[in-house]
Formats: structure tokens, sequence, C-alpha cells
């Protein structure tokens, strides 16, 4: 796993950084998704969660979720919204690769890129196979990751100063190891005065025929490849793709 500073400074102000994103549609599309399959999922495992944002949307539509993050900082603040807002998920520190939770699930989600953080190509192919050891026979993972075409071609490079937190980002990527290297930049309002920081992230492209090669040997059969948020094949332009896989019924 990558050393650099993620999701740790940033933390205790993620949620105002995401403040736009439209995760109700981001869960809107999953069941678009489940519902083009006809799977009629009860339970789920939000896999790379955050601070809960998408699990949180999960459980007001009636699903028993369960969220896991590698980052202390984000599953913290996960677990007070939880508690404040009286929605009883549970949320636990784990690293994918060594995923062990109890109990087993119909869903694995994991969304926003998350898998593309994970740099080393032998801790993705752990971690889906520590997913496949969580789902029930037949069970579903959904995951979406930023294309090579999205990272080479700077989609990360981003600037807001209008509202804090400021930030700018800047990315570099190298594609003969295909990890883009993302330099973020941020100015955040703390105790009544401001205050900079910078967080290096770290994600690498990976290609369909690699993730496809990994989900196989972790015996899923990939049922499905997506442009993003959309029921269309992805073409090479696409910056975002989504990936539906179901574990072996044995």
């Amino acid at each position: 796993m990558p050393t650099h500073k993620q999701f740790t400074e940033i933390a205790r102000h993620y949620d105002r950084l995401m403040s736009n994103v439209p995760y109700r549609l981001w869960v809107d599309y999953l069941q678009k998704i489940l519902a083009r399959i006809g799977a009629k999922p009860r339970n789920v495992l939000d896999v790379a969660c955050g601070t809960g944002n998408v699990t949180e949307e999960i459980y007001d539509r009636g699903y028993d979720v369960v969220g896991i993050d590698i980052q202390p900082e984000m599953i913290e603040i996960a677990r007070n919204k939880a508690e404040e807002s009286s929605r009883p998920i549970r949320y636990y520190v784990q690293d994918m690769a060594e995923l062990k939770v109890d109990g087993r699930f119909d869903l694995a989600v994991s969304l926003f890129d998350s898998f593309n953080y994970i740099t080393d190509p032998n801790d993705l192919a752990r971690g889906m196979a520590r997913i496949f050891d969580h789902l029930v026979p037949g069970g579903l993972l959904i995951f979406d990751v930023n294309t090579e075409y999205a990272l080479a071609h700077h989609f990360f490079d981003q600037c807001s100063l209008e509202r804090y937190p400021r930030y700018a980002w800047t990315s570099y990527y190298d594609r003969a190891t295909r990890i883009c290297r993302v330099e973020m930049a941020f100015e955040v309002l703390e105790n009544g005065g401001k205050r900079q920081f910078t967080e290096v992230h770290l994600q690498r492209a990976y290609s369909l025929d690699e993730l496809r090669q990994m989900l196989e040997v972790a015996d899923f059969e990939v049922l499905n490849v997506y442009h993003a948020y959309t029921l269309k094949k992805p073409t090479r332009r696409s910056d975002r793709v989504f990936i539906v896989a179901r574990r072996s019924a044995s």
C-alpha cells in the first residue's frame, strides 16, 4: 500500500469538499444496474466507504450495510455521523487486501475510483479474493475505476478558490509505471484562521483486461462493463467505467 498521506488531514473537511457530489444519483445508478440484471440484494458491504456518505444512502434505501475503509480518520467521522443520525451502520478500519468482517453479503460495492488507490496489483488481486470470501454464492461485486485515458489526460487537474476548503490539484502520469501522482494543495478554515497543507495521492491505471483476469482468478464471472452512469459499453475515451462481477455459485 502507498505510504503517502492520503485522506488524513483532509478527512475532517472531506464532506465539505465533496458537498456537491450527487451521492443519491450514484446509488440510483447502482440500483439501475441491479434492476438490469434482476438482482435484489438485502445486505451490502461498502468497501472503501470513506466518511460513509454512500453507505448512509444505501442504508436509507432499506439495505443492511457495513462499511470498511483503510483510513482511521475517515472511519471515525463515519461512525460519528451514524451515531448522531441513529443509523445502526457498522464501520471498520480494514485494509481490503486483509478484509475480515463477520457475515457474508449479497452485494459488495466500491465507488469513487477506490480500486485505483491500490497501486500494487497483487494487493488488488488479494482484495478481490477477500471480497469473494465475504459474498454469498452468486453474490455481486460492483466497482468503478478511473481509466488510463482519464489519468493520462490530467482529469485530476482541478482548482476551486471560491469556497472553503479551497484546493488546487496537479497530476503527473507515468506511462511506464501507470501511476498517477496527484499533488493536492488545500486551504481550510480551522480555529478561526486559515491553514494550508498538501496531500499526495497515488492512483494506478488498470486495463480492463487486467481487471478481468484478477476477477477470474478470484473465481468471479464478469457480467458487464459499463461506461460510467450508463448501460452502454465503454469506449477508448471513457474516463470512468463500472464493472459488475458475480461470485461463482459454489
